[in-house]
Formats: structure tokens, C-alpha cells, sequence
């Protein structure tokens, strides 16, 4: 075999220049197709026609790397050494404390498992756009084959309705017309055709691209690329080297972690040390390093994190958001910018008569409309069954629009005599057909090949004026009128004949024009207010699309991408500008407003994602083509629309819109927003009380007192009480004013300064000041004197180290309220909406009450009954921290200082 065949695929960069007579000897065959050797030495050479599928993620080897991050291996280690110190000395209920910190390790990883663990189907899903069997001439005779058997070199056969297997140059066209929507993302169908081509592979009408269908027709082609080296392979194959960025929300949570761990590690080796070198045993200085590790880190955030973005993906597919990565669910609220696709995302993604004006006077009425449409009908070639109607796109949204006006397209259709079909040179299609007691030859197309033609002009009221210099003006600046808003425009014209024996060129002459025609792919009713809310709350909306730049500017103009007083042209790039400079310079063209992008590759696509990136912003995708996968798995945040979308970009994307509704990516941002908010609502609930924890075991290695709250009493708090509060104020409603703020800037954390003073110092040290203060007074109301040292199981040791923890209970209940607003009050009754709440509230004060006073909590906590007055005494500290707390809010407005 020539092994030249082996790099076909510059070779097809020129196949489209070849004359169709010049194909079958460029690629080594014949128009009687290969023999049964030669397809067996090229089918082995360079392998079948399918995309190699990507190795599957293995499942262990996902669940290890989340046991190994640094989270997850800290409570190991912590674990570890707790089942250590057991063996040394057992008895002392290490081993429980070793089991309790295994089993958060083991929620944060299997949660964290369970959200990344998702099989890679999009390879998989791509095959289902190629036909699984094929017609081919092969050896003189024609077969039908399995597509993955097809070689460069094959006889390919296409006719109406089959999807095109791989890529392959025309040699012999009958009225050939396909759409390549998959590929390009432009809904317009193609009109192909076998001439050579002078331009490049991608915008050649002589190709038929892999994945693409065929709208009508038939052909002949030669195979001249298979599998992941066709252009629809090479997307794909982008699609899957992309790799994705780590979310906003991933970022902040991992660097969260990081410090957090890396704190509390030093801190608890640091105490080790000290508690060491103090005349302790290693023993004791081990128990003091595990207690510190457990008070300073918040063991139930993680778990409350994911359960809280769970609950809000599953808010956000009652708005028609579906949320495949739960990280997504945030992110979206933290989108600067919005690239989003035209055709199917703006638009609706077919082809409709959207107006039609008359040829002189613009706004026909209906009787006329209706005539007009049904001589559009003589002149097209559509057919109806019970499916519907088929054929041309353009004439099919004719028959529809004549349809809709309760024409019979029928009667219409039976009534042509002689039809000439759209023949590309003449750039028209005409047809003759007996209309009203007339015989009339009627004929649309292009405005450039109808007007040299033309005699007459009908006026407002249908009478036939001589076609002048004035008229022409008149009509050219209708034509053009509706073209700058984005329409294809046909004209329309007629004449009366005799008979319908004569030729197309017979009758072109002394035409009357009638009317145009303008049809597009409408935009979807909602999107304008949805750009309008996305601009209100500072995002910007880039379009990126393969269609032309004047109607890519056109939609622009009309959904509010683009200013209706920008100068024309002024905001748009088109590919071929965009192949030619750096990418440094395309972020200077982003900085000057650059808002359009038409005429886009997918490698370009990609290209704009990255120079975003490096203006630090958030970048969010939408689409539904295959093109747009690459993109789509780039972004932070990759949008696929459900409905009209293809399994391949729903693959690639994070984020569903089931409805395929624009306007539900303002909810899903909206959504996005809140969670963000209320993660840091409950992020300082959490830390607030991790001070008092702190505080107390700091007090027990500094000073000769008991130890006031034990590592399994911190654990109820941080895995018990706190969790279901939490989750309360995980799930609050959104705020209105939310969507009126501009995006938070990525150096705006999650946990910020301002956050971890009002938590830690401020909030926390209330809650540590109230419940050392109960701790000691129980203590020295018993009888007890400074230094003693108390058995664990002393009836006063119990007690008092029980009101502590009820305490720091019944204290998060006030902190409950003022993290609900961060300058308000928090006591709306709209709290009553959130059973969340209203069921942390009742479990805080019952569990308070249980660990005092009923015995089977109590025994196995190591707490203690109190004196009742104690009791009510510690019913003071959410008033007390509520006080403080909303008097600190008061002074912050008073002085204008800003929220964080």
C-alpha cells in the first residue's frame, strides 16, 4: 500500500481544491471503490472508523486519592495515634475517640468520592452521531457495512435523512442539502455541491463532515478521513484533553482546609511539647495533642458543606437547573462573565419566516401575506407526510408560516405544473403553477440574481408600477432594512405565462416583483431580560458563534449583548481576525469591550475561555453543539442546554438547563449566590463554637484545672448539635439585593479576615467567657479548691463540665439568629419556613436539657445533673451573645462600615 496514505490528512486539507474528476486518483481508488485486499491493508494500517474510547477512571483509584488529601490524611494520622496510645494504656477510651475521628475522615472522603466519582461517557455518547451501517461500492458492487469498517478510499453513498459517517469529498451531487449544526453550531442548512473549492476544508461546500445529517438529496463521495482524524474526531478529541479548573468554591475550600489543618498541627505538636517537657507522659502529652486536634478543628463543615450544596442543586432542578458537579452549584454564583453560543441557546435553532414585507410599500395585510406565501410554495420543493413537512429548510418554514395562516400547502404543492430547482450558480428556485384563474411562473431567491429580471413592482395596493431608478432605491433599502436585522432575505417575484412547456430561462424576464421575505432563527422570547438581569448584576455576556458577523451583531443588538448605540462592527471579532493575534492581545481586545465573536473554531472558543482566565475571571459557557464541548469543559462553569443539546455538550458541561431556557441560567446564578452566602453564614456558626472549645482545653494544658469539656463532648457539638443549625442557615431563602451587587472578586474567600476575628475573637470568646465562667462556679459551689485534681468520674466533675456543654449549646442558638443577617436582626418570622431551624432550635434546647438531667445521654457523654437556677442561669448566654452581637451590627452600620 502507498504509505502516503498514512498522511492523508494534510493531503485533505487540498481535497477540496480537486476537480471532482481528479478525487478517486488522489486518494488511490476508483469509482468502482477499493477491493476486499486493499480495505483489509488500509483498515489494519490505520485502524478502524471510530474515536478511541478514554481508559474508564478507575473507581479504587479515585477513592484513594480522597483518603489521601491532607483533610482526611490529618484525622488519620490523629486516629492512628489514638489507637497507639490505646494499646499502651488501655481503658481510657482512646480507642472510641480513634474510631470517632476515623469515621469523620471516612464521611468527608466518601462524600467527596461519591460528588467527583462520575464515569466519563463522551466518547461514548459521540458514537451515537455516526450511523452504525453505511452504503459503499466496493469491488464494482454496492454494499451495506458497519460505519466502523469504512477506510479512506471508500465509494461513500448518501441520500436524505442519513447521518454522514466520516469525512468525505463529493464527486457527484443531486440536489444535495445538510446540516452541519453538530459540528458548527449554525443552524443554517448547507447547499453542498462536487465543483472544487477555493477556500478552506471547514467552509468548503463540497465536504460532507462526519456527525453531520443529510436534510435532502443524494451524493457520491470518496472517504478521505475515518475516526478521531475527521474534523468531528478532532473536536471530540479536544473535548477530552481539556482539562477542567478546580471551582471557585473548590479553591477556597481547599485553601480553608490547608490552614486550618495546618493550625491546628502545629498547634497540637506544639502542646504535645509543652505538655511533655512539663513532666507529663507520653501518654498524657499524646491525650492532650488529640483533644487540641479535635477542639480546633471543625470536623462536621465539610460533610455540612456538601449536604447544604446538595439541597440546593436539588432546589435548582425544580427551576430547571440540573446540577451534575455539586462544586457547580456555587460557582455559578460566582460567574463574572457568560460566553454563550447563538444558535439554540439565544435562538431557538430552526429556521422560520419571522417577516415579509411588500416590495415597495413594507407591511402587507394578511390576504396579501397569505398570496404571497403561497407563491413562495409554488416555487420550492417540500413535501408532507404525516410527520410533518420535509425538504429545504427555507421552504419548510414557508409552508409552515402558509400553514399557520391556515393555508392548504396541499392544494398549493398539487396545483405546480413544472418546477425548477434551486440551481447554485443562479442562486433561485422557480416553479409554474395555475393560481386563481392565472398561470404563473414564480420564482424566489437571492435579491442580486431576481433584480436584473425584473420589469414591474407591485405597490401598496397591489398595482403593477414601472420599475425605475426611484423603485429599485425603494426596494434595495427594504432589502437591506431587514437584512441588518439578521434575516436571510428572499425575494419574491412572478409573471404570467401561457403554458409550462417552455425553459427556467424563458421566463425570466419582465418579472413583477412581489414581496420579500425574511426568515431566521428566532430568539427566544426571554433572553433579552435575562442579559438585562445578568447586566444588573455586573456580569458581562460574550456571544461566541460560528455564523456570520452581521447576524451574529444583529442578535446581539436585539438580546442586549451588544449596545444599540455601538458603532457596527465595533464589538465584534471574527475567527480569522481572532487566528491572528496572541493571546495577550486578545485580552486587550476584551478589556477595550470586544462583546461578539463570529466565524469561531472550537480551538478559538477554547482561546477566549483562557485569555478570560487570565483576567481573573470566572468564566461560565453555554451551549449544545459538539463544537461547543471543548469550551464547555474549560470553563468554571460549563452550561449545556437539555432539550435541543447534544448528549456530547451535556457530557462536557456541569450545569443542565432542562428547559433550554437562557433565562434560567439568571436563576442559577441567583441560586448560586445564596448558597455562597449562606456557606459563610454557617462557616461562622461553626467556628464561633470551635473558640470556646479551644479556649477550654487550651486552659486545661495551661493551668492545674480539670479538664472542662472532653474530646467526645466537643464531638457532639461539632457532629450533633451544630449540624442541623447548619443546615438551617445553608438553606435560607435568597436575598433580592444579592442580584444587584456586582460578582465577588476572586480575593473575596470564603473565609475572609473580617470573618475569622468576628468569629473567633469576638463571637467565640462570648461563648468561652460564659461557659468557663458556669464551669467554675459549679467547682468552687461544690467545693472545690484551685489545682485539686477531680477523678473524671467525680458527681461535681460531671456536673460541671456538663453545664459547659450545655451552655455552648444553648449559646449557638442566640449565635443561630445573628448569623441569619449580617447587619440585620435575623428575627424574622420567616425563620418558621425553615424546618431546618426550627428543628436545630428544638434539638439544641433538648439536648442542652438531656445532658443535665436524663441519665442515658448524660452517662454516656460524662456529664451530670445541675442545680435548676444553674440551669436557667445558662438560659442566659443566647441572650447575652445575641445582645452583644446585634449592638456590634448597630455600631458597624452607624459608622459605615462595609460587610464583607
Amino acid at each position: 500500500m502507498d504509505g502516503a496514505l498514512l498522511h492523508q490528512y494534510p493531503f485533505a486539507r487540498q481535497i477540496q481544491n480537486l476537480e471532482p474528476s481528479e478525487v478517486h486518483r488522489f486518494l488511490h481508488t476508483r469509482e468502482t471503490g477499493l477491493n476486499a485486499h486493499e480495505v483489509s491493508e488500509r483498515l489494519t494500517e490505520i485502524g478502524p472508523n471510530m474515536l478511541a474510547e478514554r481508559r474508564r477512571l478507575v473507581w479504587l483509584k479515585s477513592l484513594v486519592r480522597q483518603f489521601t488529601n491532607f483533610f482526611t490524611i490529618l484525622l488519620e494520622v490523629a486516629a492512628a495515634i489514638c489507637f497507639t496510645a490505646d494499646h499502651i494504656q488501655p481503658g481510657e477510651g482512646m480507642n472510641v475517640l480513634g474510631w470517632a475521628l476515623l469515621g469523620v475522615s471516612v464521611l468527608n472522603a466518601m462524600f467527596s468520592f461519591v460528588q467527583e466519582y462520575r464515569a466519563e461517557r463522551a466518547m461514548e455518547e459521540l458514537r451515537k452521531f455516526l450511523p452504525q451501517r453505511v452504503r459503499v461500492t466496493r469491488g464494482g458492487e454496492d454494499v451495506e457495512i458497519l460505519a466502523e469498517q469504512l477506510v479512506p478510499g471508500d465509494v461513500l453513498a448518501v441520500r436524505e435523512g442519513d447521518k454522514i459517517p466520516a469525512d468525505a469529498r463529493l464527486f457527484e451531487v443531486q440536489d444535495l442539502i445538510v446540516s452541519n449544526a453538530p459540528l458548527t453550531g449554525e443552524a443554517h442548512a448547507v447547499r453542498l455541491q462536487a465543483q472544487a473549492q477555493e477556500c478552506i476544508l471547514t467552509e468548503s461546500v463540497n465536504i460532507l463532515f462526519a456527525g453531520c445529517m443529510v436534510k435532502k438529496g443524494r451524493g457520491e463521495a470518496v472517504v478521505f478521513a475515518t475516526g478521531a482524524r475527521t474534523e468531528f474526531g478532532k473536536v471530540a478529541m479536544l473535548s477530552h484533553e481539556v482539562k477542567r479548573k478546580a471551582s471557585p468554591l473548590e479553591r477556597e475550600t481547599q485553601h480553608m482546609v490547608r490552614v486550618m489543618a495546618t493550625i491546628a498541627s502545629v498547634t497540637s505538636i506544639l502542646f504535645f511539647t509543652i505538655s511533655f517537657i512539663s513532666g507529663e507522659t507520653v501518654w498524657t502529652s499524646l491525650v492532650n495533642m488529640m483533644v487540641i486536634l479535635v477542639a480546633m478543628v471543625p470536623e462536621g463543615l465539610l460533610p455540612t458543606m456538601t449536604l447544604s450544596l446538595a439541597m440546593a442543586s436539588l432546589h435548582m432542578a425544580k427551576r430547571n437547573v440540573l446540577v451534575k458537579s455539586l462544586n457547580a452549584v456555587e460557582a455559578l454564583g460566582a460567574v463574572h462573565v457568560i460566553c454563550t453560543d447563538k444558535t439554540g441557546t439565544l435562538t431557538q435553532n430552526l429556521l422560520a419566516v419571522t417577516s415579509l414585507k411588500g416590495a415597495l410599500c413594507g407591511d402587507l395585510s394578511n390576504a396579501a401575506r397569505k398570496n404571497a406565501l403561497a407563491q413562495a410554495l409554488v416555487a420550492s420543493d417540500v413535501r408532507e407526510s404525516e410527520l410533518g413537512f420535509s425538504g429545504d429548510p427555507l421552504d419548510v418554514a414557508l409552508a409552515e408560516a402558509f400553514q399557520a395562516m391556515r393555508g392548504d400547502v396541499a392544494q398549493v404543492l398539487g396545483s405546480v405544473e413544472k418546477e425548477f430547482s434551486f440551481d447554485d450558480e443562479k442562486r433561485r428556485a422557480a416553479g409554474v403553477a395555475e393560481m386563481g384563474g392565472r398561470r404563473l411562473f414564480c420564482v424566489k431567491g437571492a435579491w442580486e440574481s431576481l433584480c436584473p429580471m425584473i420589469s414591474h413592482a407591485e405597490d401598496e395596493n397591489g398595482h403593477l408600477v414601472v420599475w425605475d431608478t426611484q423603485r429599485i432605491a425603494q426596494a434595495e433599502a427594504q432589502m437591506h432594512a431587514m437584512a441588518s436585522l439578521g434575516q436571510r432575505v428572499i425575494a419574491l417575484a412572478y409573471r404570467e405565462v401561457e403554458g409550462a412547456d417552455g425553459e427556467q430561462a424563458a421566463y425570466e424576464n419582465n418579472l413583477v416583483l412581489k414581496a420579500f421575505i425574511g426568515a431566521e432563527d428566532p430568539i427566544r422570547a426571554e433572553v433579552p431580560g435575562a442579559v438585562l438581569k445578568c447586566h444588573k448584576a455586573g456580569i458581562r455576556v460574550v456571544m461566541i458563534t460560528g455564523d456570520h458577523p452581521e447576524t451574529a451583531e444583529a442578535v446581539a443588538r436585539r438580546v442586549g449583548i451588544v449596545a444599540v448605540d455601538a458603532a457596527p462592527g465595533a464589538c465584534v471579532l471574527t475567527g480569522a481576525e481572532l487566528a491572528r493575534i496572541g493571546r495577550a492581545q486578545l485580552v486587550k481586545k476584551l478589556q477595550d469591550g470586544i462583546s461578539v465573536f463570529a466565524r469561531t473554531t472550537p480551538e478559538q472558543k477554547w482561546k477566549i475561555v483562557s485569555a478570560f482566565h487570565d483576567l481573573n475571571q470566572v468564566v461560565a459557557v453555554t451551549g449544545d453543539g459538539v463544537n461547543d464541548a471543548p469550551a464547555l469543559k474549560a470553563a468554571d462553569v460549563g452550561i449545556a442546554m437539555g432539550q435541543g443539546g447534544t448528549d456530547v455538550a451535556r457530557e462536557a458541561a456541569q450545569v443542565i438547563l432542562l428547559d433550554d431556557n437562557f433565562a434560567s441560567i439568571v436563576h442559577g446564578i441567583e441560586e448560586g449566590r445564596t448558597i455562597f452566602n449562606n456557606i459563610q453564614k454557617f462557616t461562622s456558626y461553626v467556628m464561633v463554637s470551635n473558640a470556646p472549645e479551644i479556649v477550654a482545653v487550651m486552659a486545661y494544658i495551661l493551668l492545674p484545672i480539670p479538664l472542662p469539656l472532653m474530646v467526645g463532648q466537643i464531638l457532639s457539638i461539632d457532629l450533633g448539635t451544630n449540624i442541623i443549625p447548619s443546615m438551617g442557615l445553608g438553606h435560607e431563602d435568597s436575598q433580592a439585593e444579592l442580584m444587584e451587587i456586582p460578582p465577588r472578586t476572586k480575593k473575596q474567600g470564603l473565609v475572609t479576615t473580617e470573618l475569622l476575628i468576628e468569629s473567633y475573637l469576638f463571637l467565640g470568646l462570648i461563648e468561652a467567657a460564659f461557659a468557663m465562667s458556669l464551669f467554675f462556679y459549679v467547682l468552687y459551689d461544690g467545693g472545690w479548691i484551685w489545682g485539686a485534681d477531680l477523678d473524671a468520674r467525680d458527681p461535681l466533675y460531671l456536673s460541671a463540665t456538663g453545664i459547659t456543654l450545655s451552655s455552648i449549646i444553648l449559646m449557638q442558638i442566640g449565635n443561630l439568629f445573628g448569623r441569619r443577617s449580617r447587619l440585620g436582626s435575623g428575627l424574622s418570622l420567616d425563620f418558621l419556613r425553615n424546618p431546618w431551624i426550627v428543628g436545630g432550635i428544638v434539638f439544641e434546647v433538648v439536648f442542652s436539657w438531656a445532658i443535665l438531667f436524663f441519665p442515658p445521654v448524660a452517662n454516656v457523654l460524662g456529664t451530670g445533673p445541675v442545680d435548676t437556677v444553674v440551669y436557667a442561669v445558662a438560659w442566659c448566654g443566647p441572650f447575652l451573645i445575641y445582645g452583644l452581637d446585634y449592638a456590634r451590627k448597630r455600631l458597624v452600620v452607624r459608622f459605615g462600615a462595609s460587610a464583607a
